[in-house]
């Protein structure tokens, strides 16, 4: 592992010094606005592990949640600046706004994490990856990180596991609440945005817009995007409710390649929106049905390329439907049942040939089973049972064990799970025009276990943590450089331990600190998996001198990783670096919000891609109306 500077090393563990490290399993932080006195309340209520809303500690998954508060606190932009906090989870892009992100969940590739919004899908990419760089967060409510195989519920793609984004609802709301924001700062960054949301008798909405315009530190390295979500819902009776979620986004970046190359002219254009209307049949008070629809689509024209890549432009169209059935057998056993069908197809036109290159239509269809039950006080039981059926592919079939218990004389939670996954070829695997294999029909496909602890301290202001994990990989691959072709790995081993402290004595501080420890091997050529890093360390601290002042320091520091040198591509140790944030919020008066945050504090020079550098130290500031 390489060494840091006295310097950096210094403002890492002077914040790690203040407790244990660790990372947090779940988030630990949605009360912590008040000091808490009955050891009763001891988790959130999560929906992604279960589907249904069940109390986070009884899922015996893990699960972090970043709620509305944190992601406001922290001043947290895009979905990408949230998954960076999450234990287990690393992020990578190459450090221009808006350019293609990597999401590692436990050693995983990024086409093995899902995205869901509202417990929708979000449509992948030729890679099977999704465009985390540009989901925008003003209309979430909370974000819920599974990590874990989570097959038996949501299918493929999930050998790392589900990122849920919750979206804002005005249900319940006696007036409406109207936000308008701009802001401003370095590299020419210029935000604002409006949302509204709330409720008129059987009616409620949740509306935002936004736009974004980065010029950028490097040659060729703007962004622009303009952002439109809203939710609309409808009770139609006392027993049944309509909801209609629809989303728009476009997206301008430059790519400037590598330091090396600084070209002028690569630019990539994507386009995305889809509709998605939702019916929930409450039956009676143990029995509820629903039913969800979405059509998307997503285009992308990359133009000014040269060599390897070409000009092309993308069209991407998805249908899916699902059915839920949810029925509380009794008041401790609840058995959850669905299908699903999905339609996608891709299409890539060739603008250097002026040939299509890419055509594929793929169907899915699936049926799955979920029981869920407390059979002793504190005891939980889950099991899992799920069937792929695929057009192109093989079939699937995956399930999940899973147990939960907490000690009732120390109130020690104590966890294990167990499930099988699969990832299904991409459109990239199986193209000619990546060299990909045509004839691939067989899934990679994981074994996943993960047992872990929790305890509580100091009547649940202190909480200690630690979850040890292994996920056994088979018939995966590599796309190496430089070229970037498919070279198959066979079998891969992924496994590590997250661990964690949340210290919330009083209203006016807390504090979060994590380290995670991750192993990802290639165990067919008995070398490192790349971009995993063996070490992830991450802390924050929240001050309130004032009712209407928070001050928030965090850290991330990332330790002992490989990845390709890019000029000679071969496999090396690369730098460690620490990205420090500081954040402020002054709430003026009740309408009024000023807030600043310095991003790269301590201006490392660092790449979380070799070759391409991070952006300096950054200041932004703005202002938020209330009305």
């Amino acid at each position: 592992m390489k060494q840091r500077t006295s310097r950096l090393g210094a403002v890492f563990y002077a914040l790690a010094g203040i407790g244990l490290l660790g990372s947090s399993t779940l988030s630990g932080q949605e009360n912590q606005n008040e000091k808490k006195t009955k050891t009763t309340e001891l988790s959130p209520l999560v929906i992604t592990a279960t589907r249904t809303e069940m109390e986070a500690d009884k899922t015996a998954s893990s699960i972090t949640v970043i709620s509305r508060e944190q992601i406001e606190q922290a001043q947290f932009r895009q979905l990408a600046d949230v998954l960076r906090t999450v234990p287990g989870m690393t992020v990578v892009n190459p450090g221009i706004p808006g350019n293609v992100a990597t999401v590692l969940t436990r050693g995983t590739a990024t086409k093995d994490t899902l995205l869901v919004i509202d417990g929708r899908p979000v449509p992948f990419n030729l890679a099977g990856s999704f465009n985390v760089e540009t989901m925008a967060l003003d209309n979430v409510e909370r974000v819920e990180v599974l990590r874990g195989p989570a097959a038996s519920l949501y299918g493929g793609r999930t050998m790392g596991g589900v990122i849920n984004i919750i979206t804002r609802s005005g249900r319940g709301l006696e007036k409406p609440e109207t936000t308008a924001f701009f802001e401003s700062g370095s590299y020419g960054t210029f935000r604002e945005g409006l949302s509204t949301l709330g409720a008129a008798g059987d009616v409620d909405w949740a509306f935002e817009a936004s736009r974004t315009d980065i010029q950028g530190q490097r040659i060729n390295s703007q962004f622009q995007q303009s952002n439109v979500a809203g939710r609309i819902g409808w009770q139609i009776a006392e027993d049944l409710r309509f909801d209609l979620d629809a989303r728009y986004y476009t997206a301008d970046v430059g790519v400037p390649g590598t330091r090396f190359a600084n070209d002028r002219d690569n630019h990539l254009l994507t386009e995305f929106w889809s509709l998605s209307p939702r019916l929930v049949w409450e039956v009676n008070e143990r029995w509820q049905q629903s039913v969800t629809y979405s059509h998307s689509q997503f285009r992308q024209v990359a133009s000014g390329f040269t060599g390897f890549q070409v000009n092309n432009r993308v069209d991407s169209v998805t249908d899916w439907l699902e059915y839920q059935s949810s029925l509380r057998v009794t008041d401790a056993w609840t058995v959850l049942a669905g299908a699903w069908f999905q339609a996608q197809s891709h299409e890539r036109f060739n603008d250097n040939t002026g040939l299509t290159d890419i055509d594929q239509n793929q169907t899915n269809w699936a049926l799955f089973l979920q029981s869920e039950a407390e059979v002793l006080p504190g005891l939980n039981l889950l099991g899992g049972l799920r069937y792929d059926a695929f057009s192109d592919f093989d079939n699937a079939v995956t399930w999940r064990a899973g147990v939960s218990y907490r000690l009732p004389w120390t109130r020690t939670l104590l966890h294990a799970n167990y499930g099988t996954a699969y990832t299904p070829p991409t459109p990239q695997d199986v193209t000619p025009v990546f060299f990909g294999n045509p004839a691939l029909v067989a899934p990679e496909r994981s074994r996943g276990y993960e047992v872990g602890i929790e305890q509580p301290l100091l009547s649940d202001t202190l909480r200690v943590h630690a979850t040890a994990f292994r996920n056994d990989i088979r018939d995966t691959y590599q796309y190496l450089p430089p070229f970037f072709l498919p070279q198959a790995v066979g079998e891969a081993t992924a496994q590590g331990v997250e661990s964690g402290i949340v210290w919330c004595p009083c209203r006016e501080f807390s504090l979060n600190l994590g380290w995670t420890y991750l192993d990802a091997q290639d165990d067919t050529n008995d070398v490192r998996l790349v971009r995993r890093p063996r070490h992830s360390l991450n802390g924050e601290i929240t001050l309130r001198p004032h009712d209407d002042v928070t001050l928030s320091l965090s850290a991330v520091y990332v330790m002992d990783r490989e990845d390709f040198d890019p000029l000679t591509f071969a496999q090396r140790d690369v730098e460690d670096f620490l990205n420090v944030r500081l954040s402020a919020n002054w709430r003026v008066t009740k309408n009024l919000e000023i807030f600043g945050r310095i991003e790269n504090l301590l201006g490392d020079q660092y790449e979380e891609i070799p070759g391409f550098p991070a952006l300096d130290t950054g200041a932004y500031a703005g202002v938020k109306i209330r009305f």
